[in-house]
């Protein structure tokens, strides 16, 4: 177990890290205001983990953020916000950046796009942000399986890649913030999926019947 405080923090309300050796996880519990949340980060180097973690502390020697590198890329696993503009703030640089990360990978395509899907959950712990490309041809394999009905529509259907950013990152900020993470959660998606829509549909080529479609799925 390892402990991470600040100066005028006590026991009880320090960050708590509890690893597990045999599966290689790591269960930890954050401040957010006066409530507690359990996190957890999985398949991480124990050595990585204690070799790689980093405290921040600010010029009040209040404790701004705790990174570890693992499995090669750096990893938030705590910050502190001031207050909800800049939780706002944080969001939304966040969402701009790991927008534009998918958007480089969605540049890369270079068949014909019939559909580009943006499919999302959030269940308050568990948050999934990605995107799938359904080219001309597949779409008209699935019009031609399923005659009876449009199926064209139902990202489940393609059998393209998904296209990510960083979930973990986006837990992170979503879940150390203050409010419903669900809220939180959906104002990321918000911007994310209008950066994208403004950027990267543009550089696609299209079919006529092209459509761009954001989903929540359960």
């Amino acid at each position: 177990m390892l402990l991470i405080f600040g100066k005028d923090i006590d026991r009880e309300n320090a960050i708590i890290f509890d690893y597990d050796e045999r599966y290689q996880i790591i269960d930890y519990v954050i401040p957010v205001g006066e409530d507690r949340r359990g996190m957890t980060l999985y398949s991480v180097p124990e050595d990585d983990f204690i070799r790689t973690m980093r405290a921040v502390y600010g010029k009040d020697e209040i404790l701004q953020n705790v990174t570890a590198t693992l499995n090669g890329h750096e990893t938030l696993l705590y910050i502190h916000y001031e207050n909800e503009e800049h939780v706002k703030q944080e969001l939304r640089k966040f969402a701009i950046r790991n927008a534009d990360a998918m958007i480089e990978q969605i540049q890369q395509f270079t068949d014909v796009a019939a559909r580009l899907f943006i499919d999302y959950f959030c269940d308050g712990e568990y948050m999934d942000y990605h995107a799938m490309i359904g080219t001309a041809e597949q779409m008209e394999a699935i019009r031609q399986k399923y005659p009876d009905e449009d199926c064209s529509d139902n990202s489940g259907n393609y059998p393209s890649e998904f296209i990510e950013g960083d979930n973990e990152m986006l837990k992170t900020l979503v879940r150390c913030a203050q409010g419903y993470p669900s809220e939180n959660f959906q104002y990321v998606v918000d911007i994310m999926s209008k950066h994208i829509e403004e950027y990267a549909l543009p550089t696609l080529r299209k079919t006529e019947d092209f459509k761009y479609i954001c989903n929540e799925y359960d």
